[in-house]
């Protein structure tokens, strides 16, 4: 049976690099584990880059009726990490490369990157690569 395709906006794929197995709730933590599992699988994971509600927002609490309460500033989020990146909505490439484009354009000595600064998550984040 055909896995289903990872949809994923462009700020949600930077995070899902540095998922550590936590999440707003044990639904959001069990489905981003189960996405984070395939993502590095070690196979040749196809990724579906959109910016709007994606595979990782269906167990959101922020997600309220196919929108997300927090809209206007995951959609800057989106456009920042999407044109860093040189990447589009609609574009599939494989995991392995659109992580290798967020590791060169958005963190290159290794580090978070500023767009990071006001996310709730930033300290779990900031730990992990401390």
């Amino acid at each position: 049976m055909e896995e289903p395709v990872i949809r994923l906006r462009p700020h949600h794929a930077l995070c899902s690099m540095h998922f550590t197995g936590r999440g707003y709730n044990e639904e959001f933590a069990r489905n981003m584990s189960a996405i984070h599992r395939r993502l590095n699988s070690g196979e040749r994971q196809m990724v579906k880059i959109i910016m709007h509600r994606d595979s990782l927002c269906e167990a959101c609490p922020h997600d309220q009726d196919y929108a997300c309460k927090r809209e206007e500033r995951i959609r800057e989020l989106d456009r920042a990490v999407a044109e860093a990146c040189h990447i589009r909505s609609g574009q599939w490439l494989p995991w392995s490369e659109m992580s290798a484009l967020i590791s060169e354009r958005l963190m290159p000595d290794g580090a978070l990157p500023g767009l990071c600064d006001h996310c709730e998550w930033h300290a779990v984040c900031e730990k992990q690569h401390g």
